[in-house]
């Protein structure tokens, strides 16, 4: 058990919680530490918000001494990632029954956010294409592709290992035989159906907006020419293309994105079936104006680029995203009613 008190606050009410199923995924650096997989949305609180930090381990419930949590009127998970962190979330859950204050992102809701999950939860939403996901427990490689086999998913798929994120993929296969070599070493695998979401002009566009409390927040548009859009191919690809970086200030112009009034209604349904406090979602909108489910889950990085002078309009939706984040907490401020 880690608590940890930030600027020398004696009773902030505020308590952020983290933590790992793999001691190997926190990383010490200094008098703080980050988790690898988990969302870093903690940091629109700025540097002068005092609060306490928590850190839940696998051990946590086995101890006699238990920190007690009556005192904090909201209680912000940060334990994001359901695919590897089952165990600690599922500690977390226990520990929270005796917590008086709010809980934001409750570790059952988040433990209900894997891809597979969210893709059964989402499905038959009118204007939403959500390729079909299915999760491989077996490492054998033919027990595996009989699961692929068995589900009857589209080729092409894409493979990827249960908890990865950030564009990290096994690969895209066409057809069954080429899976057969791609399975080993242990932990589940996730195979998702691919769509192919070109746009007209041969690039493949890929939105994130976050969804913090009931406010949607657009953070940006990423254009490639690969189908694995990441934050990388700003750098690469849109630095040098005046227009597409027109095409995403465009969109900047309104928090919520100026989408139109069809794709709100759409994200407006996403937001009601998911029992997150806050995540992201990322997507792609089809050339008849369907979107495309990439992911929605509360692991997804608001912070996920940190691009050159020549983007720095993108800053325009921090204020509005940090005033959704403390009305979420309880902790408005004065100048925040500007963005309500």
């Amino acid at each position: 058990m880690d608590m940890e008190i930030q600027l020398g606050a004696s009773n902030p009410g505020l308590l952020l919680i983290v933590g790992a199923d793999r001691d190997e995924e926190i990383v010490q650096q200094g008098s703080k530490f980050r988790v690898r997989g988990s969302t870093d949305i903690y940091k629109l609180l700025g540097t002068g918000e005092p609060y306490h930090r928590l850190q839940i381990t696998r051990q946590l419930l086995r101890q006699k001494r238990r920190p007690d949590l009556t005192p904090y009127r909201c209680l912000v998970n940060l334990i994001t990632e359901p695919e590897q962190n089952d165990q600690v979330l599922d500690n977390l859950r226990k520990l929270l029954r005796g917590a008086n204050g709010k809980v934001i992102n409750r570790p059952e809701a988040v433990l209900r956010s894997t891809r597979d999950q969210v893709a059964k939860r989402l499905e038959g939403i009118d204007g939403l294409i959500v390729p079909r996901v299915i999760r491989i427990k077996s490492p054998k490689p033919e027990q595996a592709v009989q699961s692929i086999e068995r589900a009857g998913l589209r080729f092409p798929v894409i493979l990827r290992k249960a908890g990865t994120h950030t564009g990290r993929i096994v690969g895209l296969f066409d057809k069954i035989d080429d899976l057969r070599d791609a399975f080993g070493g242990e932990g589940d695998h996730l195979a998702t159906e691919f769509v192919d979401f070109r746009s007209t002009d041969g690039l493949y566009r890929k939105y994130r907006l976050f969804f913090i409390g009931e406010r949607m927040i657009f953070r940006h548009e990423l254009v490639s020419d690969h189908w694995n859009v990441h934050g990388k191919d700003r750098d690469r690809f849109m630095i040098d293309r005046p227009d597409l970086v027109d095409e995403e200030i465009a969109l900047l112009a309104t928090p919520e994105g100026a989408f139109s009034p069809a794709i709100k209604e759409v994200l407006k349904t996403v937001r009601e079936r998911m029992d997150l406090d806050f995540f992201g979602m990322d997507f792609a909108i089809m050339d008849d104006g369907d979107l495309l489910l990439f992911e929605a889950n509360a692991t997804m990085n608001f912070y996920s680029t940190l691009p050159g002078p020549q983007f720095d309009y993108l800053q325009r939706v921090m204020p509005p995203a940090r005033a959704a984040f403390r009305k979420l907490l309880g902790m408005e401020r004065p100048q925040d009613m500007e963005f309500a």
